[in-house]
C-alpha cells in the first residue's frame, strides 16, 4: 500500500485523540500496478470515522452504514473507491482480530496502528485474500 506521508500523520493523530477508543477512517484511492508490476492500493484521500460501536470501543470499532456510504459516494465523484480503512488497537499487537476479518473485503487493505501506554508502539497492513484471511503488505509512505 503507498500511503502519503501527511495521511499516514493524520492516522496517528486520529489514534491518539480517539483514546481510550479505537479510532476508524477509510481510505479513498486506487488499485495500480507498482514498479514489480503488482497490483497494490494507492491512497489519495483519507476519511476519518467516527467509532458508533455501542459498547466495547476500547477493543473494536464500527462505521456506521450511512457514513460508509457517504465517503464511498465523496470517493467516487472524485474518480477513487474506497480502497482499504484504517482503526487502532490500544494495548494489543497491531494484527487482525476476528471483527477485523469481518470487516474487510477482498483485495481491502486494513492499516492498523497500535498504541502502548498512549504512544504508537507499531503500524501494520494486511490486505484481504479473496480467498479469505489476510497477508501482510508493506506500507509505502511517499512524499507529495
Amino acid at each position: 500500500m503507498r500511503l502519503p506521508r501527511r495521511q499516514f500523520e493524520i492516522v496517528q493523530e486520529h489514534a491518539l485523540r480517539a483514546y481510550p477508543y479505537e479510532c476508524c477512517g477509510l481510505f479513498a484511492g486506487k488499485r495500480q500496478r507498482n514498479h514489480k508490476g503488482e497490483m497494490e492500493n494507492v491512497v489519495y484521500e483519507i476519511a476519518p470515522c467516527e467509532n458508533v460501536l455501542y459498547e466495547g470501543r476500547e477493543k473494536g470499532f464500527e462505521i456506521s452504514y450511512s457514513e460508509y456510504l457517504e465517503v464511498e459516494r465523496e470517493a467516487f465523484g472524485l474518480g477513487y473507491e474506497i480502497v482499504g480503512s484504517y482503526h487502532s488497537h490500544l494495548d494489543s499487537p497491531a494484527v487482525p482480530s476476528n471483527n477485523d476479518i469481518n470487516f474487510a473485503t477482498p483485495g481491502h487493505s486494513m492499516l492498523i496502528i497500535a498504541l502502548q501506554n498512549r504512544e504508537p508502539a507499531a503500524v501494520t497492513c494486511w490486505l484481504r485474500r479473496a480467498e479469505g484471511g489476510f497477508h501482510q503488505e508493506e506500507i509505502r509512505v511517499i512524499e507529495p
